[in-house]
């Protein structure tokens, strides 16, 4: 029906402005080397937990449901696309030949992602100044200081800290889905995130 229609295209909508908000915020965060983990949510959660959500709503709208049953739901797609995206920055901080993506591909172009936000704002003081001025220098990054950051993302506690960060959104993704009627869609939504959580690729 028209109305429907309508409310599926108001989603739709959103979602493009949150996209087109998250990736000038990210372009943002680099020039000015804003490094705050709250930046960092506030630009994966544009630029990838609101496709997400905005998948949900949509299919939730188009089986009829109501208005909280669909924020309901497009809550969990938030929250699914905060794990995906945390467990994908994760693979930046290995060697592509385990996971397909470059070592440090993100900070050569300049995007701090939390297992390096974490150690910057948690490492010894003098090393983690070391490494912001590395981040801050204005030149492109060599591939020495990529390895650098990234061992010492890693030396910190980055990465566990990352994936507690990742495993403790997929329960509160998991605990509103309990809160849905038990169904064969809701059993794979359920594996689906674990699937999130334990990809390698």
């Amino acid at each position: 029906n028209s109305t429907g229609s309508l409310a599926i295209s108001n989603v739709l909508s959103d979602m493009v402005i949150r996209l087109t908000e998250g990736e000038l915020e990210q372009l943002s965060n680099v020039r000015s080397h804003l490094l705050s983990e709250s930046a960092y949510f506030s630009v994966i959660s544009g630029k990838t937990a609101s496709l997400f959500s905005a998948c949900m709503k949509v299919g939730a709208l188009s089986v009829g449901c109501s208005e909280a049953q669909v924020e309901q739901l497009g809550q969990i797609g938030e929250l699914m696309g905060l794990v995906f995206q945390i467990r994908d920055d994760i693979f930046d901080y290995y060697p592509s030949s385990e996971v397909g993506k470059p070592t440090g591909h993100d900070i050569l172009e300049g995007k701090v992602t939390l297992p390096l936000l974490y150690a910057l704002q948690h490492g010894p003081s003098d090393e983690a100044d070391k490494m912001r001025a590395i981040l801050e220098q204005g030149q492109e990054l060599t591939g020495d200081q990529v390895e650098q950051l990234v061992e010492f993302a890693k030396a910190v506690g980055g990465i566990e800290y990352a994936q507690a960060k990742m495993k403790n959104l997929a329960f509160d993704a998991k605990k509103l889905l309990e809160q849905c009627p038990n169904s064969p869609a809701r059993d794979a939504l359920k594996t689906l995130i674990d699937y999130f959580i334990s990809r390698n690729h």
